[in-house]
């Protein structure tokens, strides 16, 4: 009979299993330059959300008199009610 030698513990040809995973030294190598907090962007992306909601969301802005505007706009709004 043939011996097993993956399971033999008298075999010491047998070789070790390789690493699989480590994390040493990342957390110096990612101070080095300093970990920030991700930048804030201005506005928050409206991709994905209901169309519905948008259109209302746009109209509301549009014709609301308490939000500021810019002088193009304004003229645009003035001329779409004259109409």
């Amino acid at each position: 009979r043939k011996k097993n030698t993956d399971t033999d513990p008298q075999n010491t040809s047998i070789m070790s299993k390789s690493k699989n995973h480590t994390n040493h030294n990342q957390g110096h190598k990612a101070h080095r330059n300093g970990i920030y907090k991700p930048k804030r962007e201005r506005y928050a992306s409206l991709k994905g959300v209901n169309a519905k909601f948008l259109r209302n969301r746009r109209r509301s802005i549009k014709f609301d008199p308490t939000i500021k505007k810019s002088k193009n706009l304004q003229k645009r709004i003035t001329a779409a009610a004259a109409k």
